[in-house]
């Protein structure tokens, strides 16, 4: 899903972005196939730096799929793709975690612990992480 892609102005987003509150909505995700879906996107912007924060709870998950496979087969995929998408260099994959340390997925990650309030110190890690001085 996309809530706000690179052109459109975040006033123009708001509703859409006010989306990710909704916590029925986020029951399933192939994030693997995710983060490829979302390389390519950015693979086709002009910009020269490139970064995908993926925001996640750490948990692939998808009814079929599970059903057709291992227990872990969606993590191992999760894992093959940020690999290959890192060791490509062209696009910067970093992981944030919402409650959750995602260092088994992502080589550059943050864990946030939402309990707590949204303040000045989860920003500065963020633009940390973003940075590359944050790491597992």
């Amino acid at each position: 899903m996309v809530f706000k892609d690179a052109e459109r102005s975040w006033r123009r987003a708001r509703t859409d972005i006010a989306a990710l509150l909704k916590p029925d909505l986020f029951r399933e995700g192939i994030d693997g196939e995710a983060v490829d879906w979302a390389c390519e996107r950015l693979l086709a912007r002009p910009e020269t730096r490139r970064i995908l924060i993926v925001i996640s709870d750490g948990c692939p998950a998808d009814s079929a799929t599970n059903l057709a496979n291992d227990a872990y087969y969606l993590d191992n995929h999760l894992k093959e793709v940020v690999a290959r998408r890192t060791l490509q260099g062209q696009v910067e994959v970093l992981g944030l975690g919402v409650g959750l340390d995602l260092s088994p997925f992502y080589r550059r990650c943050l864990a946030t612990d939402m309990a707590q309030a949204l303040d000045t110190h989860l920003f500065d890690e963020i633009v940390e992480l973003i940075g590359g001085r944050h790491r597992r």
